[in-house]
């Protein structure tokens, strides 16, 4: 028998105090919005049952994680919920990097890498003495990466938003993956979008036209290069102040914000939204995510090789932010 909605949604919300244990709680009425947000249903019908990580910055980092108990308890969140409400996949969230190791990691379709930080594919000490076997913190270290890139190049797919791009920074390979890494964040304000390629399956969510969004806004440096991703938005840099202080811009001024690629037979999908708890009650952004997951896990199908220059007209946003992203607002 079909549960009904009311008990679906209660289902979740009583999950909410568990996830965020990791964490800070999130205030129930937080929790009500993002479920409200989230779509009812999946874009497509999976073809299996599915089962996602949402991973999220190890306990013996967060010291150090720019958003402990800020977006990081409301993006896992909406991660569960967007699975749980949709039946699109089975979410579990963990904080433990020995999940990656392969007879784990094989269990799972897709990974969300939920704003994670630091050098997580460092093992600790603790983690070594659990595995044994004659394991050393290198030993372990390489097989962790070794799970990681099979995996992926075997025909898994990752999903990241925010700085989880900025994850692992010793791990060139890491980069690679994602197809950029950060090179410090000039904006944090509203921002025009450009929606790049309106036909794209991965951008329904926005019918076809640009939008502002405020957000805290990351450029990008190498390996990004548009001849091997394909970008799905951008900034318009009409909105935007270019003589930001405290950064050297991309000499291109190219601001890419989100983008699919693929490693090995790999799905890869990321966005540059998830700084702010507001996103993540965002009905597009979480429509536009449910989507990037649906992609990764392969149910989804998409195209993903570059597009070259000219081939899709894009949408630009309006020239004004409504009123409510307004300064002052």
């Amino acid at each position: 028998m079909k549960r009904s909605m009311a008990a679906v949604a209660a289902s979740i919300l009583a999950l909410t105090a568990v996830v965020a244990a990791q964490d800070i709680p999130i205030p129930a009425g937080r929790a009500k919005q993002i479920f409200e947000a989230t779509p009812t249903k999946a874009r497509v019908k999976p073809a299996k049952m599915r089962r996602v990580l949402i991973f999220n910055t190890p306990k013996h980092l967060l010291k150090r994680d720019p958003h402990k108990g800020y977006c990081t308890p409301y993006g896992c969140e909406a991660m569960k919920v967007l699975g749980k409400k949709t039946g699109a996949y089975e979410p579990v969230a963990s904080d433990d990097a020995s999940v990656f190791l392969p007879d784990s990691l094989a269990t799972f379709d897709a990974v969300i890498f939920n704003n994670a930080a630091g050098d997580w594919i460092t093992p600790t000490e603790e983690m070594v003495k659990k595995v044994g076997n004659g394991a050393t913190v290198a030993s372990l270290e390489a097989k962790l990466k070794k799970s990681v890139k099979d995996w992926l190049r075997a025909g898994h797919g990752v999903v990241t938003y925010h700085f989880g791009l900025g994850a692992n920074r010793k791990w060139k390979e890491f980069g690679e993956f994602f197809g950029a890494r950060i090179a410090g964040h000039p904006w944090n304000t509203a921002v025009g979008v450009t929606v790049e390629e309106p036909g794209h399956p991965l951008l329904a969510a926005f019918g076809g036209k640009g939008f502002w969004i405020r957000e805290e806004v990351f450029q990008y440096r190498e390996p990004f290069d548009r001849a091997k991703v394909r970008v799905l938005l951008s900034l318009d840099n009409d909105t935007i102040d270019l003589n930001v202080k405290n950064y050297r811009l991309r000499e291109d001024k190219d601001f890419a914000l989100a983008w699919v690629k693929t490693y090995g037979r790999g799905r890869v999908f990321y966005a540059e939204f998830g700084h702010r708890t507001e996103t993540y009650w965002n009905p597009a952004i979480l429509q536009f995510y449910l989507d990037g997951i649906q992609f990764a896990i392969g149910d989804l199908k998409v195209p993903t090789e570059p597009r070259p220059a000219g081939a899709a007209k894009p949408a630009r946003p309006p020239k004004e932010p409504p009123a409510d992203l307004r300064k002052g607002k």
